[in-house]
């Protein structure tokens, strides 16, 4: 995934003397007709060999449905099959994070550097530019990763912005300087029409001493009285001199520690897998967000870029040969997302919900760049089809308490996890819905949107509590932000698996570096 690939170039990068490894259970995901963003809606994210097609538990506050939980499967992981969504956070998150593991590492001060060198951030077209200002250098123009802005914006981007601003929604001109408040302009990995994947971007010019081998599985690490030595698949095992690096994103590295019998005993037992190392916290602490879209049908001639293809078979089949003869035209950033923004809810904290929630995570609810809820605006919508014309808008639900598991299903390493959200669990994540869609709905009951508006297509039946959580139990989906199943802390902290080094607590030569270690959401 995106955290291996990047992580293995620096190694080779770094130690020029050593051979790095890096092994890939999929493909290479390097086939220019899966490249275009505006295919990913029809075919990537269901390609064979792109994704490993997980679903949650039945979730109860949910109607109990299987979620779908994508997860990327080849080089580049989840940046294959993703929403090209660049957005690195608010930075009291970063400072939240190293308070937790005593670590100024994981300040925003220090981890902005670090993005730094790996973004490649231009500047959108001259026409556009005073809506995007990155002020200070915030973000950097060296690094590999492409950073990039619609070629075309829709007719109605600009005023949509001006006119929200008007209407009191205060504008953000670069949602990545660490303070994301307002509305802004989406920044995506995405150039020159192009999904910009992590292999794409760090695996094209590897360092020699670096070796790829794709289509290999790995089952579980090998350990000798706490010593890892390398890694176990179907097709072999391999062994390292120096360490063995998981890198396998938030539910597939808990599943490889635990089918290596490190992990919670009891969980272990259950499958009378032999404990090698007890660390409890394995598997536990997920975390992810929730979104659902809203959807205004507007009045003909206002909006018409979601809607133009998906209702035609034959433009969506031209767009498609364009795409592969010159790679330009509509699947060049159609369907692209082009408006972000980020909102706090005065009601949320004057909620009694909230005044239940740790003092702790109050204070860090509260402060001033850390958002309630993300808005994702001009995106396609499965609820319209043409010829009307319509504006779907996704809602995030953030900050959310409820904390999950991803447990084996059994000791068969082909088997998919069991993963459990939990969504909604905790009281105040419901709270967190309600306030989230009431402030989405008041955003598109603005003047400056309603103006154009002829109905919802896709809204609850009233603003109620109890219509707002039906109307979300329906429609709700992971954000597919998975993090904090092998969680960073401090070494005897109670679901600490690794220290700020990323190794695992316990065991000598084995690291974990991926979203799993981060110890919440930010």
């Amino acid at each position: 995934g995106a955290a291996g690939c990047l992580l293995a170039c620096r190694l080779a990068s770094a130690f020029k003397n050593d051979q790095i490894l890096l092994i890939e259970a999929g493909g290479e995901n390097n086939a220019t007709e899966h490249q275009g963003f505006g295919d990913r809606n029809f075919t990537l994210a269901t390609a064979p060999g792109f994704n490993w097609g997980y679903k949650t538990v039945p979730q109860k506050n949910l109607g109990q449905r299987e979620l779908d939980y994508s997860r990327g499967k080849g080089l580049g992981g989840s940046t294959a099959i993703n929403f090209c969504v660049w957005t690195r956070g608010p930075s009291s998150d970063y400072d939240r994070w190293a308070q937790i593991v005593d670590d100024d590492t994981w300040c925003w001060s220090n981890v902005q550097e670090r993005y730094k060198k790996i973004e490649k951030v231009p500047l959108p077209s001259k026409e556009y530019q005073r809506y995007v200002d990155f002020g200070n250098k915030v973000s950097s123009a060296h690094g590999e990763v492409e950073i990039g802005f619609p070629k075309s914006w829709d007719p109605d981007f600009g005023s949509y912005l001006d006119d929200t601003q008007y209407d009191g929604y205060p504008r953000t001109l670069d949602i990545n300087s660490g303070n994301p408040i307002g509305l802004g302009v989406l920044q995506s990995n995405i150039a020159s029409g192009k999904r910009v994947t992590a292999a794409g971007a760090l695996l094209s010019n590897a360092p020699k001493n670096l070796t790829v081998l794709t289509g290999q599985v790995v089952e579980k690490v090998i350990c000798d009285n706490l010593k890892i030595l390398g890694v176990a698949g179907g097709s072999g095992n391999f062994f390292a001199k120096k360490e063995v690096i998981l890198s396998a994103g938030a539910l597939d590295t808990p599943k490889i520690l635990l089918l290596s019998g490190i992990g919670p005993r009891s969980e272990l037992g259950k499958l009378t897998i032999p404990c090698v190392k007890e660390i409890s916290g394995v598997g536990n602490n997920l975390h992810d967000r929730l979104f659902m879209e809203l959807v205004t049908v507007r009045k003909p001639g206002t909006h018409h870029r979601t809607s133009y293809l998906p209702s035609s078979p034959e433009r969506l089949n031209e767009a498609r040969k364009q795409w592969a003869q010159d790679e330009t035209g509509p699947f060049s950033d159609l369907f692209l997302p082009q408006m972000i923004g980020y909102i706090k809810s005065k009601s949320l904290v004057e909620s009694q919900e909230f005044k239940m929630l740790d003092p702790e995570v109050q204070a860090a609810l509260q402060a001033k760049t850390a958002p309630h809820l993300e808005l994702l605006s001009h995106i396609l919508s499965p609820s319209v089809r043409s010829p009307e014309e319509y504006l779907a808008t996704a809602v995030g639900f953030m900050s959310l308490q409820s904390k999950g598991t991803v447990t084996l299903r059994s000791k068969k390493p082909s088997d998919p996890p069991l993963v459990d959200p939990k969504f909604l669990d905790d009281a105040f994540d419901k709270r967190v819905a309600i306030e989230a869609v009431r402030e989405a709905m008041k955003f598109l009951n603005s003047p400056s949107l309603r103006k154009d508006h002829v109905r919802f297509a896709a809204e609850p039946e009233s603003l109620t509590d109890k219509d707002i959580l039906v109307f979300v139990s329906k429609t709700a989906t992971s954000m597919w932000h998975m993090c904090g199943t092998v969680a960073m802390g401090k070494p005897h902290a109670p679901n600490a698996c690794v220290d700020t080094d990323f190794r695992v607590l316990g065991l000598e030569g084995l690291r974990v570096v991926d979203m799993s270690v981060v110890p919440f959401l930010p």
